[in-house]
């Protein structure tokens, strides 16, 4: 089952970029893209859920005028091939026997330098809280069977490094209990956190594809323990 994000989402999403479209980042000279929010097209339900931090935007690119306000791009899941970033998550379904995949960014905002993502967090943090509200609904109707968090970054809005975005961390990050040395799951190597009332596995890795990603041997490692969490708990 899908939920298709453009029939439940883009009028909240066009009249969030709305509601924030005063603010300084978004109207800076030469980075007019950042108007233009992006989404899937849907998030499947009951599958393995990447998350990513936000979705990158190459300046040689243009924005077609029917999506100025808003876009929703598609995801490939079979066997052709689709932009790099989404390869490595085909290669991680097809080792573990062609379990369904999905993704979904945490911010829509079309940035390729994240730090960006963070002067948010400190200067503009209702905008992202906003765009959490709609990514947090989204997961915890998806009902993953495993999380995986492939962006550093992105695994600090889920609660990790606490202590670094103090005393923000009451306004935006969503506070799971990720304390290694009292919430860890030693039978499959990483933590739970409650979705949608359901206790749900979830590994935080850093980036799968492009210049700081993963070297071989830490990729199989995490296709490994990938295949281990969903065999145990099947």
């Amino acid at each position: 089952m899908k939920i298709h994000l453009e029939q439940d989402y883009k009028e909240r999403v066009v009249n969030l970029w709305s509601k924030y479209g005063h603010i300084e980042i978004l109207n800076e000279s030469d980075f007019e893209y950042r108007k233009s929010p992006i989404l899937p097209q849907y998030v499947l339900k009951n599958a393995l859920l990447f998350i990513g931090i936000n979705p990158s935007f190459d300046k040689k690119s243009k924005i077609k005028s029917d999506n100025v306000k808003i876009e929703f791009y598609p995801i490939i899941e079979n066997s052709q091939k689709d932009i790099p970033y989404f390869e490595k998550f085909k290669d991680i379904s097809e080792y573990c026997d062609n379990a369904e995949w999905t993704h979904l960014d945490l911010f829509f905002l079309r940035e390729t330098n994240q730090k960006v993502i963070e002067n948010l967090s400190y200067h503009n943090a209702e905008f992202l809280q906003e765009q959490l509200d709609i990514t947090f609904e989204i997961i915890n109707r998806a009902s993953p069977r495993l999380i995986i968090v492939s962006n550093s970054l992105a695994s600090e809005f889920f609660g990790k490094l606490k202590q670094k975005h103090l005393p923000h961390f009451s306004k935006i990050w969503m506070a799971y209990n990720l304390d290694f040395n009292e919430n860890f799951d030693n039978e499959i190597g990483t933590y739970k956190i409650n979705i949608g009332g359901k206790i749900t596995p979830i590994l935080f890795s850093g980036m799968l594809s492009g210049q700081r990603a993963l070297d071989i041997g830490s990729f199989e490692r995490l296709k490994w323990q990938i295949k281990r969490i969903l065999d145990i708990e099947k």
